[in-house]
């Protein structure tokens, strides 16, 4: 074979592989946390642009317009009346993170758990508290509280005070999926560090950001160690111009939580 041709030959199986190798255990994240606290809620990507980057993930709309769950390559939009859409690829978000789901270990959660008691367990079994962590729960509850925020108008008011008079949902007796991510300290500013979790049934018909939980029965947390991470900063003048070097951490409490 000629020497061109062999080159040839490594160039497409380089080309071939390479791309998987790099999707692979990747969290791709579009803007930072702070820049969503601070109001700016412009998108800066497509949804096709986000499915093209992970099956698996969360995230909000353009506009701040309801709660992003992406789970086994679909994009759901939970609206400030809990219900439930399919958005269109054209879409954009201001801010999400997906990753490619591939289960690295399993985790048994208890009937009966809290949101905080199935944490603390998915803590434990984690092997580092320095990577990124996809976890995937299916199974049925007691009760599931979400919140969804609503679509806002400019100028953008800041994250906590839209927050403040936000819809939330007692989803009782239900059957569905948490998707969460969990992030660590050192990107404590660009993504909520810890869990985070969002909900959709398996109806989908509800669901939204997670705030409280109460497991009915023995599920299994599926969990994906992420040890990459993919950060695409917005283009946009606002971004640019925004001072993101102020501690927010009380602000982000108060957004992620129930108070």
């Amino acid at each position: 074979m000629c020497f061109d041709c062999k080159l040839s030959r490594l160039f497409v199986f380089f080309t071939c592989f390479l791309p998987a190798c790099l999707v692979a255990g990747t969290v791709t994240q579009w803007s930072t946390i702070d820049a969503l606290l601070e109001g700016l809620y412009d998108g800066v990507a497509t949804l096709g642009e986000l499915r093209e980057a992970g099956d698996f993930g969360l995230g909000t709309f353009h506009r701040l317009d309801g709660e992003m769950v992406v789970l086994d390559g679909t994009v759901y939009q939970i609206d400030s009346a809990g219900r439930v859409h399919l958005p269109d690829d054209s879409l954009t978000t201001p801010f999400a993170a997906v990753a490619f789901f591939e289960t690295d270990y399993r985790i048994i959660i208890p009937a009966g758990s809290s949101l905080k008691e199935l944490e603390a367990l998915i803590d434990e079994a984690a092997p580092s508290a320095n990577y990124f962590y996809g976890i995937r729960i299916n199974g049925e509850f007691e009760l599931v509280r979400t919140r969804s925020v609503p679509l806002q108008e400019k100028p953008y008011p800041l994250l906590i005070k839209v927050v403040a008079d936000q819809p939330v949902f007692e989803i009782k007796k239900t059957t569905g999926t948490l998707v969460g991510l969990w992030c660590p300290e050192f990107v404590k500013g660009i993504n909520v560090t810890g869990h985070h979790f969002h909900y959709i049934d398996d109806e989908r018909s509800s669901g939204g950001h997670v705030l409280a939980v109460e497991t009915a029965t023995d599920m299994i947390a599926e969990v994906a160690i992420l040890r990459n991470f993919n950060l695409r900063l917005p283009e946009l003048r606002t971004f640019r111009e925004v001072s993101l070097g102020t501690d927010r951490s009380a602000e982000l409490e108060a957004v992620e939580t129930e108070q």
